[in-house]
């Protein structure tokens, strides 16, 4: 069935200059008991930049009670100094193993939100333990990076599963449209409209929240509501601005956990102008 584009664009919402959600910043929780819990899972022996650069920006973002969960091979890499590191079993070559999926669905429920900062690897068994956890946790979760490209071989788990924040380049939104919905499929040259308006049709019915870039501006697509932001600078895909957005969405996604359009919109709004 082709896909033929909607008239009405009423779903659209342009932030500019000022927020759209300004007053999500006044009512940020400002005790660390009421404002949720996140937990962090990623990295490799080979790569810890991720899940530390989200450790850091969730930290300085607010009081919440957080969590950040490696493989065991990173323990020399990190000791003295994350002393809040908890480890799980690896593999050999020091991703994470699956033989860890027990410990880790621990974890998993004492969090309000998870977030997936990704340099996880492309381990088979990293994908299944990832895969155990979006079957079995029933709140939030937020993924980026390679932690998308890791569970990529089956999309419609993630576009259908509630309560999924997938914060990804537009390749790779391309990527998972082709083996999820290819009616929706799109391309590098479609304009802003177009891409709107199929992000619109996607996210209606589904529980899960887009964020991505296109034409300079972010994108966040939610329960068929969209909103685009202008990009201060004048790059299309600046560099790191999916790690950055994850880890302040994983703060505003669980402060405000009923809201994820308005919390996305206004995370947009912050990183805008800081890429």
């Amino acid at each position: 069935m082709k896909w033929s584009p909607k008239m009405d664009n009423t779903f659209w919402l342009k932030q500019g200059s000022e927020p759209l959600f300004g007053d999500l910043e006044w009512n940020k929780p400002e005790r660390r008991d009421h404002a949720g819990k996140i937990c962090i899972i990623g990295g490799s022996r080979h790569d810890l930049g991720a899940p530390s650069k989200a450790f850091d920006v969730v930290r300085a973002s607010g009081p919440s009670d957080l969590r950040i969960v490696l493989p065991d091979k990173t323990k020399p890499l990190v000791s003295g100094i994350m002393p809040e590191a908890l480890f799980l079993p690896s593999t050999a070559s020091g991703e994470f193993s699956n033989e860890g999926e027990i410990e880790i669905l621990d974890h998993s429920t004492w969090a309000d939100t998870i977030l997936f900062p990704g340099d996880s690897g492309h381990n088979s068994q990293t994908a299944m333990l990832f895969e155990a956890i979006l079957r079995s946790y029933k709140d939030q979760i937020i993924l980026t990076r390679d932690a998308v490209d890791i569970l990529d071989n089956d999309p419609a788990q993630l576009f259908n599963r509630p309560r999924t924040t997938l914060i990804i380049s537009f390749a790779q939104l391309q990527k998972l449209l082709k083996g999820y919905r290819p009616e929706l499929g799109i391309v590098f040259s479609m304009d802003l409209i177009k891409l709107v308006d199929i992000l619109h049709t996607l996210t209606q019915g589904s529980g899960s929240n887009i964020v991505t870039t296109h034409q300079n501006q972010i994108i966040v697509a939610s329960g068929g509501k969209v909103s685009t932001t202008k990009l201060t600078n004048s790059l299309d895909e600046p560099k790191h601005w999916r790690l950055r957005a994850a880890s302040l969405a994983a703060c505003y996604q669980t402060w405000y956990p009923t809201s994820p359009f308005k919390a996305l919109t206004q995370v947009s709004f912050l990183i805008k102008s800081v890429l």
